[in-house]
This record gives structure tokens, C-alpha cells and sequence, in this order.
């Protein structure tokens, strides 16, 4: 364990059954398997997760920030990179072109700089070209077709490789990816009429993948390469169908157990009584390391205020306690989650000592990069 007694652990074998899916899944129809790295390869370490991903078969990257794609490069990694996110800082496109990455040209502006930075190094610089589709993000309109086939045109030395757009509703609503699928076709279709090659073309990320794997009807929309980031920890907002395994955890140790008396206050605001004589350990780990840290809710249509007040009324016939591993037994936490230490009810654990080591599940995304992570 490290100094700060705490690791983030990445099951390497289970991590490995999930590769094996997914490529076993891409095998019939022929797509290319595209990993995702974003966020610090979704939390699992981002050099690491791309040398396992490449050992076992994964030939091409992807990473939506431009430091990514430069940590990859530094450390080792050759293979082709995709940045899914067009940059607009020439600084940032030329170390980006120097480096050999194949980067998205999704306005104008982006594009002209790609055009430069491949002139200034003496090189042809490769670019997957984005269609924004609904999603309201990057990309090129495929109302504008006209203005991104003249943009298109006068980039004499970058070479086209690929176009790609992204679902805004990959979990739900099927009518807005089928509207979104065939608005991409046409403007695939406008770039090939005017004589421009689409080269690989993509739109599914991991839940449009793995769900129109089991549609038919849908399968199409695998075209020739398929993103996928979440489907390889086996962490999806959609059933999990294919038994993907879920990957990752925190550990720690407990640092101090000690017996407090019944009605004594546990942690900030007094939100917690104990109703017992209760023994707790103390665990150093907490929100400044991401644990507990989730997702707001950010969405304020009626139908989503609904869903929301709903998923509230029936947590409170439900256990909503938050659940640690000691000694292979569940331990309740006690009050609230703190900056820098968490409080288990270990009562029932007659042999607990210091030192002993604590399973606690989390999202890895959210874990702090400075948390040291250990494939086992």
C-alpha cells in the first residue's frame, strides 16, 4: 500500500475479459474497435490502460484533450491516435502535428490551423473530419455543406482519413440516433459527390455499440469503426447484456478503531447519532480524493424534474446507506463523507485492528489522479 494508504485497483484479468467482448462483438461485421482514453483513460491511468488495450489487440486510440494525446506520445505509446476534439490553439495543433496525431477538423478555423502547422513542419497532417448532427458540440453543420466542402478543399496538406459525428441520446431515445445517422449519411454523401473520400466512418460510442449489436435492424450504424470508452470498465447506463465485467475500486486501511458511546455525534453538521455503544473505524480517504463525488443533475426538462422526483420518493423506502469492505464484511459508513476521512461501523467485527485493509466501490473517473492506481 502507498504512503498515503490508498490505491485505486484495476482488476487486469477481468479488464482483459471485457476486451475480449467487445473485439469477439466488432468480429462478424469487421468494424475497427477505436478506444476511447478520456479522463485519464476513464480513470484507470491513461498509459497503462492504452498499453494493456494495445497488447491485447486494440489498434487505435482516441482522447478529446490535447495533453492526452502529447502523454501517450511521451511515454512511449506509436500507435494512431485519434484527438476527437478539434483544437483551435495553434501551439496546441502544431505539437500535435508534430507528434503525429490524427486530429479532428470540425470549423473552419480549425481546420485552416491543422493546414498550417502540417506546412511549418513539412508534413502531411492527418485529419478525421466531425459533423455536429444534434449534438450542439464540434463539428462542421451538414446544413453548410457547401462552405465545409470549399473549407475542405483548400487543405493541401492534410489528407482526410475519416468522419465521425456522436449520438447525443446513445441510452434512449432511438429516433433521435436514427434522425442523427441518416442527417451523417447525407453529408457523407455530399462530401463523395464533390470527391472527397469520407475514409473511416464513425458514430457509435459503447452504448450505441453494445445496443444495436442486439438490434439488427440497427447494426448498420457500426459502419467501419466503433468508440469505445465506458463498455471496457463494464460501467454503462444501459443492461448490462453482454456480462462485461465491472472494473475497478478503491482501497485503503483503517487507521484508528475506537468505541464511542451511545448518542455520540459522528462527523460534520451532527447528522449522525450513533444509537449504540458503537466501535467505528476511521478510513483516510474522502471527497478530496473523489470518493462519494457524483454527477449533479443537470437536466430541467418537465419529464427529467419527473424522473428525478420519482427516483427520490422511492429511495426513501429503500436502504440508501453507503457500504464499505472490511474483513470481508459490509461496514456502514457514519455520517457524512469528509474531506479527507470516512467513518465505518465495525461493531460486529470482533478481530478489526488497524491496518486492516478496506474495499470500497466507486466511479474510477472521479478518483483523483493522484491516486496511485495498481493493475493485479
Amino acid at each position: 500500500m502507498s504512503k498515503h494508504m490508498k490505491k485505486l485497483i484495476i482488476e487486469r484479468d477481468k479488464l482483459i475479459q471485457n476486451i475480449e467482448i467487445i473485439k469477439n462483438l466488432a468480429k462478424p461485421s469487421g468494424v475497427t474497435v477505436m478506444a476511447v482514453l478520456k479522463g485519464n483513460g476513464y480513470g484507470l491511468g491513461i498509459c497503462e490502460f492504452a498499453n494493456l488495450l494495445l497488447e491485447n489487440g486494440i489498434t487505435i486510440l482516441a482522447v478529446s484533450e490535447q495533453h492526452e494525446a502529447v502523454t501517450l506520445r511521451e511515454n512511449g505509446i506509436t500507435a494512431d491516435i485519434l484527438l476527437l476534439s478539434p483544437i483551435c490553439s495553434p501551439a496546441e495543433v502544431s505539437r500535435a502535428v508534430e507528434l503525429g496525431v490524427i486530429c479532428a477538423v470540425g470549423s473552419e478555423q480549425s481546420a485552416m490551423l491543422l493546414n498550417l502547422a502540417a506546412q511549418e513542419h513539412n508534413v502531411r497532417a492527418r485529419a478525421h473530419v466531425v459533423f455536429d448532427t444534434g449534438f450542439g458540440r464540434f463539428g462542421f453543420l451538414p446544413k453548410d455543406m457547401d462552405a465545409t466542402i470549399q473549407t475542405l478543399r483548400e487543405l493541401d496538406s492534410v489528407d482526410i482519413e475519416g468522419t465521425f459525428t456522436h449520438l447525443s441520446d446513445s441510452f434512449g431515445d432511438m429516433k433521435h440516433c436514427n434522425a442523427q445517422f441518416e442527417l451523417f449519411n447525407q453529408a457523407i454523401g455530399v462530401l463523395e459527390s464533390a470527391g472527397i473520400s469520407a475514409g473511416m466512418r464513425h458514430i457509435c460510442n459503447s452504448c450505441a455499440f453494445l445496443r444495436f449489436d442486439t438490434m439488427p435492424m440497427h447494426s448498420q450504424m457500426h459502419l467501419d469503426a466503433v468508440r469505445i470508452g465506458s463498455a471496457f470498465l463494464g460501467r454503462l447506463p444501459i443492461e448490462n447484456a453482454h456480462k462485461l465485467n465491472r472494473i475497478a475500486y478503491l482501497q485503503s486501511r483503517v487507521c484508528e478503531v475506537k468505541c464511542l458511546p451511545k448518542g455520540h455525534n459522528i462527523g460534520y453538521a451532527n447528522t449522525y447519532k450513533t444509537k449504540r455503544d458503537t466501535k467505528i473505524a476511521v478510513i483516510p480517504i474522502g471527497y478530496k480524493d473523489g470518493y462519494g463525488v457524483q454527477k449533479v443533475n443537470d437536466a430541467f426538462r418537465f419529464m427529467d424534474i419527473l424522473r428525478y422526483t420519482l427516483h427520490d420518493i422511492m429511495a426513501l423506502f429503500k436502504d440508501n446507506g453507503i457500504y464499505v469492505t472490511i474483513r470481508g464484511k459490509r461496514c456502514r459508513l457514519l455520517g457524512r463523507i469528509s474531506m479527507f476521512n470516512i467513518i465505518a461501523d465495525v461493531t460486529d467485527i470482533a478481530d478489526i485492528e488497524v491496518g486492516d485493509d478496506v474495499v470500497l466501490q466507486c466511479n474510477p473517473i472521479m478518483i483523483d489522479s493522484g491516486i496511485e492506481r495498481e493493475y493485479m
